[in-house]
């Protein structure tokens, strides 16, 4: 019986079941959040209009923050809350070539080589900006 014969119900059952083996932490949210903003809250609090308590409460009790103020934050990042919850990226189809080949490049990496990678292409941001992917994306063609 294919999944799209089984009652509803038994659907939801077995996507829960699935989900239940992977097991995620808000301590590894916390960690990635730190990693992408370097460890500097301020951009974040600003951003979002969130207060430094409760941005402080929630890392040190390892608190998932609520749906909408993830969203929040993911976006204030350039991030999704996907990541920040699971460590997995989309990739999305209007990435390059070459963007989709460091992507796929990092998902090897640990978590310091992420890190350098990140460092790199924040660096690399402010000398090549999005204004000039008429250039980039001819090389890539």
């Amino acid at each position: 019986m294919q999944l799209d014969q089984v009652p509803v119900f038994e659907q939801i059952q077995a996507k829960s079941d699935n989900r239940a083996m992977e097991e995620y932490s808000a301590d590894d949210f916390w960690k990635r959040y730190d990693m992408i903003t370097g460890g500097k809250d301020n951009p974040i609090i600003v951003k979002t209009g969130l207060k430094q308590p409760t941005l402080s409460t929630w890392k040190a009790r390892e608190i998932y923050p609520r749906a909408d103020m993830a969203t929040k934050i993911a976006n204030s990042l350039n991030t999704s809350v996907e990541y920040l919850v699971t460590g997995k990226e989309k990739i999305y189809s209007s990435h390059t070539p070459a963007a989709l080949e460091i992507a796929r490049a990092s998902d090897k990496l640990n978590e310091d080589g992420k890190r350098i990678v990140l460092d790199v292409a924040k660096g690399l941001e402010t000398r090549y900006p999005l204004e000039n992917s008429a250039s980039i994306n001819r090389v890539n063609s």
